[in-house]
């Protein structure tokens, strides 16, 4: 009776053991489990901020090149480059020479500044706000968006046009590589941000913006090329002649926008200035409002972009041909 009793408990022992080791294997199994997702997720959160952190020097350097080639073929590279040191000082000793040709073109000409307030790369966290913020003005700007298959996304689309505003478009991708890679795979990105739109909006859009804009030196292929393309399918493409300087991946202030609009609106009679919609312009919606205010105190006519817009092009149209 002792060794059945014995034997008994040791196989009972044998079992309590065995089944340690399933539990314990199990736990292992699912912390394993749980620490590869948090490390998935902390991967893939690292190659988006990456990948926007790369667009934003993307365009910066595109928008560097863009003004240099300006600067050089106006013969005014000594005053560019005056302009882009730090000093802050220099910058605005360049700006005070230019001031009185500036104002007497004004007083000359009497015609009221007509100036388009475009967003590109949206929609995205602040589209919302920047939304509410035109409407308290009453006000309507241009979005030249992005492509994007979530509802909050496709619903923020239909708010742009619902609320009076024009709604372009900036490509599908955004990814410089592949949109310019062929006349094909441009021409795929525009047909699906155009289906895109017209799905969620129920209009047919015919207004485009390049990314890094139509002189952009990224492209594979001559930009005029995908001009062409544009050109044959009735649509206007539409660069800037004014930024307001969120593009750039220094630090800048909200006071720095607002200054950067309004000393360049005052040297066109008509603006078109580059803003970014994205989920990292904070600043950007926080100096919309003084850029408004700053805008009509002059005077300033603020319209959204329509069939009737002159459009501002880096690309000259007859340099373009058919």
């Amino acid at each position: 009776m002792g060794e059945k009793q014995q034997g008994f408990n040791e196989r009972l022992a044998r079992k309590k053991r065995v089944q340690r080791m399933k539990s314990g294997f199990v736990l292992f199994l699912l912390t394993w489990m749980i620490a590869w997702a948090f490390v998935t997720v902390s991967l893939i959160v690292k190659v988006n901020s990456l990948q926007e952190q790369m667009d934003i020097l993307t365009e910066n350097t595109i928008r560097i090149n863009q003004q240099k080639a300006k600067a050089a073929s106006s013969g005014q590279v000594e005053q560019y480059q005056a302009s882009e040191k730090k000093d802050g000082a220099s910058k605005k000793a360049v700006q005070k020479r230019q001031e009185p040709k500036q104002k007497e073109e004004a007083k000359d000409g009497e015609e009221v500044k007509k100036v388009y307030l475009t967003f590109d790369d949206g929609p995205s966290a602040n589209t919302e706000n920047i939304l509410n913020i035109l409407d308290e003005y009453q006000i309507k700007a241009t979005f030249f968006v992005t492509g994007r298959d979530d509802a909050r996304s496709l619903e923020l689309y239909r708010e742009i046009v619902d609320r009076g505003n024009t709604i372009g478009m900036h490509s599908y991708s955004h990814q410089y590589t592949e949109l310019y890679e062929s006349l094909d795979s441009f021409a795929q990105d525009l047909k699906k941000i155009q289906d895109s739109i017209e799905n969620a909006c129920g209009i047919s859009c015919r207004l485009y913006r390049f990314p890094g804009g139509s002189s952009n030196q990224v492209s594979h292929l001559d930009m005029k090329e995908f001009i062409r393309f544009i050109n044959k399918e009735k649509i206007t493409y539409f660069d800037w002649n004014v930024e307001c300087g969120d593009a750039t991946d220094q630090e800048y202030t909200k006071e720095t926008l607002v200054e950067n609009v309004v000393n360049n609106v005052a040297r066109h009679s008509s603006s078109v200035v580059l803003m970014h919609d994205a989920g990292n312009k904070d600043k950007t919606v926080e100096a919309l409002p003084d850029i408004i205010q700053k805008l009509q105190e002059m005077d300033a006519e603020i319209l959204p972009i329509d069939e009737n817009t002159a459009p501002i092009q880096h690309v000259a149209a007859d340099s373009v041909g058919d």
